[in-house]
Formats: structure tokens, sequence, C-alpha cells
């Protein structure tokens, strides 16, 4: 925003504004304990992982073609995704378990675990 105007455009979706209701709020704590019940993994692909890693692991896209197999059970797609993503680069079981994606990763990830079971998968 540059501009006051741009400003008050940007805001005034508030206008209106109306708090969710309690029927609102228990379907999103519903949608909430059906996605902590999913076997995936939670990267939200941010990267944060990637710059640090001496074996330049491509760390999100692994893990995108791991939640493809767990989630939708299409071991074709999921295999086909990761030898997309990693041709070329480094492959999960280059990884040397150093540790410095996890201290990068918001979200808290045992990023090494799940680096650890692709190999299995799809090396």
């Amino acid at each position: 925003m540059s501009t006051i105007d741009q400003l008050n455009d940007n805001v005034s979706y508030m206008d209106d504004f109306q708090p969710l209701n309690s029927d609102e709020i228990n379907t999103i704590k519903k949608a909430q304990d059906i996605m902590r019940a999913l076997d995936s993994i939670a990267c939200t692909a941010c990267h944060y992982c990637t710059p640090g890693c001496p074996q330049q692991i491509p760390i999100p896209e692994i893990f995108e073609a791991m939640n493809r197999k767990l989630l939708f059970h299409d071991d074709e797609a999921a295999l086909k995704r990761y030898h997309q993503k990693t041709n070329g680069k480094s492959k999960a079981k280059d990884c040397i378990a150093c540790g410095q994606c996890e201290f990068a990763c918001p979200q808290h990830l045992t990023i090494i675990e799940y680096v650890k079971r692709a190999p299995a998968t799809f090396d």
C-alpha cells in the first residue's frame, strides 16, 4: 500500500465483520481433528530447511511426493513426482542427518526421520 486510498480499500472488507458463530467454530474444530488424524507430513513447503542443507536435498518436494502416497495411495504418481523433483539433484538417501533442516523448520518437523523413510519408498 502506498496511499491512504489503498489502505482504506484493503481494510474495507472488515466493515461488516461478523465473528464465527459456535456452529462454524465446531465445524472448523472437526476439520482440524480430521487433518490431525491423517497420516501425512505437515510440511508447508516454506523451504527454510533447504538453503543450509549440505547435500542440497529438495526436502519439501520429497515430502510432497510422500504425501501423495500417504494421502491418496497413488504410488505411481508419488514415484513419478519424486523422480521428477530429484532428477539431477540429491535424493533422500543422500541425507547425512546433520540436523540443519530441523533447526530451520518453523513447524518443528522431525525432517530427518521423514527423509530417512523416503528411500525405502522411492529409491
